[in-house]
């Protein structure tokens, strides 16, 4: 897990512009723009990298944001949750299910 000192937004707006642009917290939406045209199988999902942030004074603003990579289309994305008692049931049920790839490349946030 990676701890950064940019804000959730800053590091999604870098994210975005290297081409992680599928919103995947939309996984638990049903007729969702990601399984509009191809039903989507949890299995083609890899989470390539983990990165906490932190709220200075306020826990509310604690949150994990995973980058996700569908091997079967090549699509990226992101999933971001909450954190400790904010922590989304949906979104954690669907990293579960998520495989892990511990080798994952390298994001540059700069």
């Amino acid at each position: 897990m990676i701890r950064v000192e940019k804000t959730l937004s800053e590091v999604m707006t870098v994210l975005n512009r290297q081409g992680y642009t599928q919103d995947y917290n939309l996984l638990h939406v049903p007729n969702s723009c990601l399984d509009v045209k191809d039903k989507m199988s949890l299995k083609h999902l890899v989470i390539t990298g983990i990165h906490r942030f932190s709220g200075q004074n306020d826990a509310a603003y604690e949150a994990i944001l995973y980058t996700i990579h569908n091997i079967k289309n090549g699509a990226k994305g992101i999933l971001v949750n909450g954190y400790g008692i904010y922590t989304d049931e949906h979104a954690t049920a669907i990293i579960e299910k998520i495989s892990m790839n511990a080798i994952g490349p390298l994001i540059n946030l700069k």
